[in-house]
C-alpha cells in the first residue's frame, strides 16, 4: 500500500516498517512561552525537572560532525543533557549523504539523526521506516548578492547566475522553491553552476556567478574575506520561509513504534541544549570549537550563533506537522517531489508526536 493511498491509517507510530518508510536575551520564561505557541509544550520539554526514559538499550546519534547549525548534538553530549533526561547516547559522526543516513536508519544501524528538510524529503518520500520526530531550529540558508547589484530581492533575480556547492543540494532546492513562488521557473529562467563551496566567492569575483546560496559558517567566512563586497538579499529565516524549520530530528520506526519514552529523552535533550545555545552563545561556540574544521574563533561562531540560526524554533505536534507539509508543497511544485504525493498525507506519515 501506497503512503499516498487514502486507506492509509493517520497513525504514523502505527504504520508498518513496510510502509513508506544578534538576537535580544532569552530568558527561560520566553523560550517556554515561544515553545507553547509552536506546539511544544514547556511541561513537556523541561520535565519535572527531568524526565526519565523508560530503559532501552543505548541509542546512537549519527549527524555531520562538520555541521555548525547542529551544534545542539554536540551541546547535549558534552553539557549533559543526555544524562540528565536519562537516555544512553553515543554520538557518532558519519559523513555520508542523506540517503546513506536514512539507510543507517531504518536498518538499525543507527537510532536517529538530523539533517536539513531540503536534503531528506525527497528521500524519505522512497520508503524509508524513518519518522521525524522534531526540529533541531531554524535558519542556516542564505542568499548572498553584490552589495552593488540590481539583484536586491529575490522576485528580480530572472536571469540571474546562481552559485551552490552542490549540484542538487540544499542550496538549490532552498532557492527552487523561493523562485518559483514569485513565479520565476528555476530550470529555464536561471542558471545554476556548482562549485567547491570555499571557492564560491572566487567565482563570483571572475564573473562566472552574480549570486551564492549556502549556509554558515562558508558564507561568515566568504563575507569576511571580501568585507563589503556582498549584502544578504534573502534567508530561510525571512520572508516567505520566516518562522520554518531548517533541521530535523529523526529516529528510525522501529524505535518509535517500540519504546517512544527513548526517543523522546533524545528530543527533548536535543531541544534542551538548543535553548541552551539561544541563552549562552558565547559558551556554546566554545563547544562548536571542539569540532569545527574550518579556521573560525569563538568570537566567530558566536557572531554566526546570534544572527544566523535561531534556535528557538522547535515545532512539534501539529505544527510540526505543517511545516513538513508547507515544505512538500513547496518541493513537489519544482518536481523535487513527485506530482502523485500530497503533501498533506506526507506530512501526516512521516511526523510522529513522541512529547505528546
Amino acid at each position: 500500500m501506497s503512503v499516498l493511498d487514502p486507506q492509509l491509517s493517520s497513525n504514523p507510530a502505527s504504520s508498518p516498517a513496510s510502509s513508506l518508510a544578534s538576537s535580544p536575551a532569552w530568558s527561560r520564561r520566553r523560550a517556554l512561552g515561544t515553545l507553547a505557541a509552536g506546539g511544544l509544550s514547556g511541561v513537556a520539554l523541561m520535565g519535572a525537572p527531568w524526565v526519565r526514559a523508560a530503559g532501552g538499550k543505548k541509542l546512537t546519534l549519527s549527524w555531520s560532525g562538520t555541521a555548525l547549525c547542529l551544534l545542539p548534538v554536540v551541546v547535549a553530549r558534552d553539557r549533559g543533557f543526555f544524562e540528565k533526561n536519562q537516555v544512553d547516547v553515543d554520538v557518532i559522526n558519519f559523513a555520508g549523504s542523506s540517503d546513506q543516513v536514512l539507510e543507517s536508519l531504518a536498518t538499525g544501524k543507527a537510532d536517529v539523526s538530523l539533517g536539513l528538510i531540503h536534503t531528506w524529503l525527497k528521500p524519505l518520500e522512497s520508503g524509508f521506516d524513518v519518522k521525524v520526530v522534531g526540529a533541531a531550529h531554524a535558519g542556516c540558508i542564505r542568499v548572498l548578492s553584490g552589495q552593488d547589484s540590481k539583484l536586491s530581492s529575490v522576485d528580480k533575480l530572472k536571469g540571474a547566475v546562481i552559485g551552490v556547492g552542490q549540484p542538487n543540494g540544499f542550496g538549490r532546492q532552498f532557492m527552487s522553491t523561493y523562485l518559483a513562488r514569485k513565479g520565476i521557473n528555476p530550470d529555464t529562467e536561471v542558471e545554476w553552476k556548482t562549485y567547491p563551496p570555499d571557492t564560491l566567492d572566487v567565482a563570483f569575483e571572475k564573473g562566472e556567478i552574480n549570486l551564492i546560496v549556502d549556509a554558515d559558517p562558508n558564507l561568515f567566512l566568504i563575507e569576511r574575506r571580501n568585507p563589503g563586497q556582498f549584502r544578504e538579499i534573502a534567508s530561510i529565516l525571512t520572508g516567505d520561509f520566516k518562522d520554518r524549520l531548517c533541521c530535523l530530528i529523526a529516529a528510525r520506526g522501529a524505535l518509535v513504534r517500540e519504546n517512544r519514552p527513548q526517543v523522546a529523552a533524545v528530543v527533548r535533550s536535543l531541544t534542551q541544549a538548543a535553548l541552551f545555545i539561544a541563552e549562552n552563545p558565547g559558551e556554546a561556540a566554545k563547544v562548536a570549537l571542539s569540532y569545527l574544521p574550518q579556521k573560525v574563533t569563538a568570537a566567530d561562531i558566536r557572531s554566526i550563533l546570534t544572527a544566523q540560526l535561531d534556535y528557538r524554533h522547535h515545532p512539534q505536534g501539529v505544527a510540526l506537522r505543517n511545516e513538513i507539509e508547507q515544505y512538500a508543497a513547496d518541493l513537489k511544485n519544482v518536481g523535487v517531489l513527485k506530482k502523485s504525493t500530497d503533501p498533506a498525507r506526507f506530512a501526516n506519515f512521516l511526523t510522529v508526536d513522541v512529547l505528546a
